[in-house]
């Protein structure tokens, strides 16, 4: 007797052989619809178009007369009533869990509990993470002050699958590691044998890694040059960038200033910055008539005698090589554009003579009328750029450091980063009068596009906002709506360059 009942099927398993009925499909769905919305056994739901048979077999099995009509409105609450009261005696949800197995049967409140409840999880992890570095580190800086650090992690991740959560927090313990773990000054690494060291995968820190592109942003987070425009820092660490990987070039066209090369050379500059190398052979800076270099024993490098007054091309590895540079006066003079720079060279070889420098401006020759020391930036400052600014800054601190360039804001943009980093650089004929000798008469208008960059680059809500030295000749510009560049004023710069010479 026993063995029967044990075999007899349950409340709700007759409760569901029943209500597989066709005639109760449309309302089961309906029902399971709304319980699992609202999490509760209440409300109503509403049948439309019902059918005879829907209307007889609902009212037969509330037990209570319903309208007429086609549409017949049942509530929740009547309907486990209702199961209560007939033979079946079970929950609706059990009738619908055991109805619809292969569904999902967490109710929209439980899913939105269990979410909070994983984003609370994976903010303690981030916060207890964060809490284990020490408070000065580099690291800690990232994490807890950060503009790319916990907080900004915890709203980019916090609604991620729970195993892209937990990688993200292998992949951030693994950089924070990695920042206190950084080469000490002077000394350098390369960036592959650096990601090694600290992951076992030496392209750890590839930019085509979300690892690499995090990396990146930890980087400029703790940048001691905060005022720097890193596009790399508003990039989705998993987002795949549009350039190339950063590993197989150091920079882009050298003499394409474009927002790419750029960008490109502001994140080969962070690495540098952390004493993270990549390729030192490609990254150069061309310099005309630098005084000494002298190496890390303090031996004088004879490269720089014997290049006499040819344009060297330095390579960011030879730059490396070098402790300290000397200039020949206490004026540099920099240029965004070759062409400009090599004209400018010729004519100073070319008056560089005996008899040139007895007619210069009316002066005699002699040892006071040096050559100034000049380099071209060739567009967007290189790191080799970079490497030479500041030894040629820390080497003889009362330098000055004169820089023109074209009249757009790509110039003007190069003209105010080398002037946040070095104190002793000042933008050299960015002046309107300037910019109307560089006009002319054939010179192209400016089309919207880079009328409104120039608009707003003078905005304080602007992150890359240029400094208000700038503002008289970007409104000088946006007025004229024309423009201008470098090579029209060669020969202003030239005469200045001779003019200071002669009067040394």
């Amino acid at each position: 007797m026993s063995e029967q009942s044990s075999e007899q099927p349950s409340n709700v398993e007759r409760a569901v052989a029943f209500f597989k009925q066709p005639v109760w499909q449309r309302l089961l769905e309906t029902l399971y619809h709304k319980y699992i919305a609202q999490g509760r056994v209440g409300g109503q739901v509403t049948l439309l178009a019902c059918t005879a048979d829907e209307q007889r077999e609902i009212v037969r099995f509330l037990g209570k007369r319903v309208p007429t009509g086609a549409a017949i409105t049942v509530r929740l609450s009547e309907f486990q009533d209702a199961l209560n009261a007939s033979g079946f005696n079970c929950s609706l949800p059990e009738l619908l869990a055991t109805r619809f197995p292969e569904r999902p049967q967490r109710t929209r409140p439980e899913q939105r509990e269990q979410h909070v409840q994983a984003q609370q999880r994976f903010y303690t992890a981030l916060s207890e993470l964060s809490e284990t570095l020490a408070p000065d580190s580099r690291a800690a800086q990232w994490l807890q002050h950060g503009p790319h650090g916990k907080e900004a992690l915890f709203q980019r991740y916090k609604n991620r699958a729970t195993e892209q959560q937990k990688n993200l927090l292998h992949i951030v313990s693994t950089i924070a590691q990695g920042l206190n773990r950084l080469p000490i000054p002077p000394h350098y690494e390369r960036l592959s044998l650096f990601a090694q060291r600290i992951s076992g995968d030496p392209h750890f820190l590839d930019t085509n890694t979300s690892s690499g592109r995090l990396f990146l942003q930890a980087l400029s987070d703790t940048s001691l040059h905060t005022e720097d425009t890193d596009d790399a820092a508003n990039e989705d660490p998993d987002t795949e960038p549009q350039d190339k990987e950063v590993q197989d070039k150091e920079t882009a066209n050298p003499q394409a200033s474009s927002p790419t090369a750029e960008q490109d050379q502001q994140r080969l500059y962070r690495y540098y910055e952390a004493g993270l190398l990549i390729d030192t052979i490609s990254s150069t800076v061309a310099v005309y008539n630098l005084a000494a270099a002298y190496d890390h024993t303090d031996q004088l490098d004879p490269l720089i005698h014997h290049a006499g007054q040819r344009i060297l091309i330095l390579p960011l590895r030879q730059l490396l090589a070098w402790e300290r540079i000397s200039a020949t006066t206490q004026d540099i003079y920099l240029f965004e554009n070759p062409q400009v720079f090599e004209r400018i060279v010729d004519a100073l070889n070319a008056i560089n003579t005996p008899k040139a420098l007895n007619t210069l401006q009316g002066h005699p020759a002699s040892a006071s009328h040096p050559l100034s020391t000049l380099i071209c930036t060739a567009g967007w400052p290189s790191v080799a750029t970079m490497r030479l600014l500041t030894l040629l800054t820390e080497s003889q601190p009362t330098l000055t450091l004169h820089y023109s360039g074209d009249f757009d804001i790509q110039g003007l943009r190069i003209a105010a980063y080398l002037c946040a980093h070095y104190q002793q650089c000042s933008p050299w004929h960015f002046d309107p009068a300037s910019y109307h000798v560089a006009l002319h008469s054939e010179t192209a208008q400016l089309d919207p596009k880079e009328l409104a960059t120039l608009s707003s680059s003078t905005s304080l809500s602007n992150r890359a906002s240029l400094p208000t030295a700038f503002t008289p000749l970007i409104q000088t510009i946006s007025t004229t709506k024309r423009k201008a560049y470098q090579e029209g004023i060669t020969e202003l710069l030239l005469h200045d360059i001779i003019a200071k010479t002669a009067a040394r």
